[in-house]
Formats: structure tokens, C-alpha cells, sequence
């Protein structure tokens, strides 16, 4: 990324030991000499970390999720040309979703920090080393999510580790590898699960800041990523020690998001009553909503054909759900579907409500849905597709298992799973049943299908029922090429980084 010529507003982060707001300075004077003096300087700086995430969510959502099948079209105004080129898996270098400029200004303000905290250490002497290298080794794993959703949606990116502190300044850098950047979010995350607190008391805090359990998470998932199973279970099996007796019960499942931080979350970005509000409501807003909401809804037809042919047998038809429920009937209700131009759209309830089976929105003050990184149904999921990618299918359909009964539908049989294709067109779906609309499910579909023999579950999942009406032949078509998989630098990028070079698949687009 070159030239990061901008200024952050200051910014307000909306949790602290008090849950009261904290005012950050703007990156420009981080770098100043008269700013890094006091600990209390240096926790607003770090507070000021997390926030940064906020202006990502948009692009994480769009990166991570909106390409897998389970989005439809919203019927409202705040579905753009830009959100459809991705439903339709034809995306243009000059697509404002594929800018990362957000997540780049959010990763140089954690440079500011890695680079200029030390600093205090020998002008306050309430701040102590132990204080510091916990505060430091948040810092890492907040550049280290951030680096790790680049290289999933790019693969190749520049690593940038200095702060932008002057406008002289100048980031002419070449895309690294994908295993350059790798090693270099593993040796962040090494850092961070040495130092990261364990824990902390404020319950905001404890799903909110990073811990070492959300630093395991994460490296979870890279080592998923690399293909390294065996590592990923090891991480999975240390989060297992904590989490597999905190999942929360079966009627118990609407905590996960209303009110949030249930037993069994791991890191969720916070939103208070009093601040600013979540972005989901609005870009999942109820069919009734007016203006420009309902940005997204839930492909009605893929959903239908997933619950009826993969997941559930014909008897138990009410279990078809576009939410996390699993139980019984919501949000699929015919009373909860709308026309989208395309077909038919149901909402995603979990982010709108104020409580389960019934027809309940959150009010304008309520809007308050944490935004979920990692929570422990999805450790399952990695443990599952680890231990198959392991031959381990036993152990794979076990920890489904483990899901399923949380959600009180009837377990998978011995054998039931399948194995190589069947089982993770499968395991795909219990994903995208438990974990849809959480911003990671086209990430999920990606990794598994780049392994030898497994490409056309992407295609087949992408083209299955599709919401915008697009053939199958033509989405097979614009997926064939892997390079089609990953986003196109844009082009803004492209004039600013000489160094950079746009992929092959996209030269002519």
C-alpha cells in the first residue's frame, strides 16, 4: 500500500473498565513527542486500536462472506452495483469494495503503537514492563487479524510495519508472498500469545480485548488456512479446555447476540447502548424497514435446498432456518420473505431482534449487535475439518455432533458424514447453517476447495440456486480460474504503488 495519505477523524471507543468512552487522538498526533508520555496516553491509544476495526467491518463482511450463497439482493436502496458484481462473482478492479485502504489505516495506527508505546515506559513509572508487553501483544494480534483477512481475500499483499508519520513519507511496496505474510502474522501472533492477558474482569473486556484464548482462535484458523492440521487441532484442543462445558443451552441460543458475550464467545468487536450503533441492523434491516436499509438478505432458495437435501431429512422440514435457531421455524416464516427484484429473500433475524419465536425488532436505541470474530462453534468446525482433512472422519462427525446437540437436532450418525467431497459439501453447510451472516463462510469455502481434488464445491455451492438469477454455466465460467477466487488490487491502488501489479486474471477487466 503506498502513500497513505489520510487523516482519521478522532475516533471514541466505546469500552473501557467503566464501559465509559474514551477519546482517542487522531494518528497524527500519536507519533508527536508530547503523546506518548502516561499510561493513560498509551491505553487510549490501544483503545483507539479496536475502533479501527469498526471502519474494516464493511470490507470484512464484503471479503469474507457476501460471494458464499447463502446472500441475496436486500430489497432496499443500500444494495449497490459494487455489492452486486460480487453476488455475481464479477468484480472490476475499480470496485470500492475491494479497496483496503480502511484496514491499511487501521494497521498503521497499530504501527504507531507497536513503534512509539515503548516510549512511556521511561517517563511514567505506573506503567510497568508487564503492563506494556500485555498492551503490545494485543496490538500484534489486532495487526494480525487484520493482515490475515488481507491474505485471505488477496493472497499476495504488501506488508507495511512502519507508521505513516510524515507526508514525506512514501510506501512503494511489492505484494509479499502468501507465505511471506503468513510467517509474519504467525510470528505476530507467537508474540501475542506470550504476552496477551489471560483474561480480564470487566465482561466487555473479556469477550471485547484480545486474550490469549482469541489469539488461539485466530492462529486456529491461520494454521487451518496453511494446512497444517495437525497445528490447528493442537490450538483447537487447548480452546476446547475452557470452552466445551460453556456452550450455551439449546433455547438458550438467542444470548449469543442478544445481549452478546455469551459463555461461549472468544472476541466480538462491542457496541454500547450509548454509542454509536452496530452496522448489522442496517445491512440486514427487517422487510418492513423504509430508506436505504436491508442491504442483504438470505437466499430463501438456496437455503430451502441445503436444509432439505443436505443437512435434514424430509421429516423434519421446520428446521429449514436462515439463523443460527436450528430449532423450529424463524426465521424462515412466509410472513418474514420479500421480493428483491431476483426471487425471494428472508431476513437474517439474529441481528434484528429483541428475542426468539416471535416477530420482535430491536428498537432505535437497541441497534447494539456485537460484531462475532470468533466464537467456540467455530473451533468445532476446525476441529471437524482438520480431523477429516486427517482421514480422522469419526472425530470430524463427533465435534458436529457436539454443535448439532446445542442445537438440539438429531446427531449424524456413524458414517453418516460422508467422506472427502460428501463430508465437506456437508461440513460447508453446518457452517453456513450455524455460522451464516457472521462474515466468513465464502473464506471457509475458499480454503477447503484449493485443495487438490476439491475446487468444484466452491462452483457448485456459488452456482446452486443463485439469488441474482445468474446461469450455472456462467458462474462456473467465472470461476474456473482459482486467480478468480481472490480480489483484484484496485486500480486506485495500482496508480499509487508503482511497485504493485495487478493479477493476471484481472489485466484486462
Amino acid at each position: 500500500m503506498v502513500k497513505i495519505r489520510y487523516s482519521l477523524l478522532g475516533l471514541i471507543f466505546l469500552m473501557s473498565s467503566c464501559d465509559k468512552f474514551l477519546e482517542v487522538e487522531t494518528p497524527d498526533n500519536l507519533v508527536k513527542d508530547e503523546f506518548w508520555q502516561d499510561e493513560g496516553q498509551v491505553h487510549s491509544s490501544l483503545m483507539g486500536l479496536y475502533t479501527s476495526l469498526n471502519s474494516c467491518l464493511d470490507v470484512y463482511q464484503s471479503w469474507g462472506d457476501i460471494r458464499s450463497s447463502l446472500y441475496a439482493p436486500g430489497a432496499g436502496d443500500d444494495f449497490n452495483s459494487n455489492r452486486a458484481e460480487f453476488l455475481r462473482h464479477d468484480i472490476y478492479p475499480d470496485n470500492g469494495l475491494v479497496s483496503w485502504s480502511p484496514v491499511y489505516r487501521s494497521i498503521t495506527w497499530i504501527n504507531s503503537f507497536i513503534k512509539n508505546a515503548p516510549g512511556a515506559l521511561e517517563l511514567d513509572e505506573n506503567l510497568t514492563q508487564a503492563e506494556l508487553s500485555s498492551m503490545m501483544g494485543e496490538a500484534r494480534a489486532l495487526r494480525a487479524l487484520n493482515y490475515f483477512y488481507l491474505v485471505r481475500a488477496f493472497r499476495e499483499v504488501p506488508l507495511i510495519t512502519e507508521p505513516y508519520e510524515s507526508d514525506s513519507q512514501t510506501f512503494n511496496t511489492a505484494a509479499a508472498s502468501e507465505d511471506e505474510a503468513l510467517d509474519f502474522i504467525e510470528e505476530d501472533l507467537a508474540f501475542a500469545l506470550e504476552n496477551a492477558p489471560e483474561t480480564f474482569e470487566n465482561v466487555n473486556e473479556r469477550y471485547g480485548r484480545i486474550t490469549k484464548n482469541a489469539v488461539r482462535a485466530l492462529w486456529a484458523d491461520v494454521k487451518l488456512w496453511r494446512n497444517q492440521y495437525q497445528a490447528c487441532l493442537d490450538l483447537c484442543l487447548q480452546l476446547d479446555a475452557q470452552y466445551a462445558g460453556s456452550m450455551v443451552r439449546p433455547l438458550d441460543w438467542y444470548s449469543i447476540f442478544n445481549p452478546g458475550n455469551s459463555t461461549e464467545s472468544i472476541f466480538e468487536l462491542q457496541y454500547m447502548l450509548e454509542g454509536p450503533n452496530s452496522p448489522l441492523y442496517n445491512w440486514f434491516a427487517h422487510v418492513n424497514t423504509s430508506g436505504n436499509d436491508r442491504r442483504y438478505l438470505a437466499n430463501a432458495t438456496n437455503i430451502a435446498l441445503n436444509a432439505t437435501e443436505v443437512l435434514y431429512p424430509p421429516v423434519l422440514p421446520e428446521y429449514a432456518t436462515s439463523d443460527t435457531i436450528r430449532l423450529k421455524n424463524y426465521a424462515m416464516l412466509s410472513a418474514s420473505l420479500v421480493t428483491n427484484g431476483y426471487g425471494l429473500g428472508a431476513e437474517v433475524y439474529k441481528f434484528l431482534g429483541e428475542a426468539p419465536y416471535q416477530r420482535a425488532y430491536r428498537s432505535s436505541a437497541n441497534r447494539n449487535a456485537n460484531y462475532i470474530f470468533y466464537r467456540y462453534r467455530e473451533v468445532l468446525f476446525m476441529k471437524a475439518e482438520a480431523y477429516a482433512m486427517l482421514g480422522r472422519y469419526a472425530e470430524a462427525e463427533a465435534a458436529i455432533n457436539v454443535v448439532r446437540e446445542h442445537c438440539d437436532i438429531p446427531p449424524l450418525g456413524i458414517g453418516e458424514g460422508g467422506e472427502g467431497t460428501e463430508f465437506f459439501s456437508r461440513l460447508l453447510m453446518e457452517r453456513e447453517f450455524e455460522l451464516g451472516f457472521e462474515g466468513k463462510e465464502w473464506f471457509a469455502a475458499v480454503r477447503i476447495s484449493r485443495r487438490q481434488g476439491y475446487s468444484n464445491i466452491l462452483i457448485e455451492k456459488a452456482a446452486n440456486g443463485h439469488s441474482m438469477n445468474v446461469s450455472y454455466p456462467v458462474i462456473r465460467a467465472r470461476l474456473l480460474d482459482q486467480e478468480s477466487w481472490f480480489l483484484p488490487y484496485h486500480e486506485t491502488e495500482l496508480e499509487n504503488n508503482l511497485q504493485l501489479e495487478q493479477k493476471d486474471y484481472y489485466q484486462n477487466k
